[in-house]
């Protein structure tokens, strides 16, 4: 399974190298000016936008390490109207999660591996788009770091977000 995906950092890193060089071996003028600040806004782009092409963060055919770009804006969206977690959404980590529901339990609850630990894991209202998916595929998304309390989850590839709460052994 994937890592999580977080803000890619090399490439910002990468950007003010070039910079650097350029300032040092050419002459710097109105031009560079203006291509150094439209740079560091495609810069930006690659670092904290998850959900670009597969070659720019090295996926192989079927494997999804980061989340679509539409699923991170309705994520911002969700918790800037709870006003809560919205850091997490935008600085990651995004973790994908293999993860299955109890079908004896009342409540929405199963169990998870993230990052190699199993946790279970309770969800209060679950979405069906998530539900389906967790006894499909076994897969969702755990938006920040399910260690400190509530998360924001959903479904493998869905939109419909909602809090879990999680609990490592």
């Amino acid at each position: 399974m994937p890592d999580s995906w977080g803000p890619r950092w090399g490439f910002l890193f990468l950007y003010f190298l070039v910079v650097v060089i350029h300032w040092i071996f050419r002459d710097w003028d109105d031009t560079a000016t203006i291509g150094a600040i439209v740079g560091f806004a495609g810069t930006l782009v690659l670092v904290f936008v998850p959900g670009l092409p597969r070659w720019v963060h090295g996926d192989l055919p079927g494997e999804t390490s980061s989340p679509r770009v539409r699923q991170w804006w309705t994520a911002l969206r969700f918790t800037i109207r709870r006003r809560r977690g919205v850091l997490d959404v935008v600085f990651g980590p995004w973790t994908q999660a293999a993860a299955t529901l109890d079908p004896d339990a009342d409540t929405p609850r199963g169990w998870a591996v993230l990052g190699g630990a199993p946790a279970k894991f309770v969800i209060e209202d679950c979405p069906d788009e998530l539900a389906e998916s967790l006894r499909g595929p076994r897969r969702m998304w755990v938006v920040g770091d399910a260690h400190y309390g509530e998360v924001l989850v959903c479904a493998g590839g869905g939109r419909e977000f909602t809090t879990a709460a999680f609990r490592f052994r």
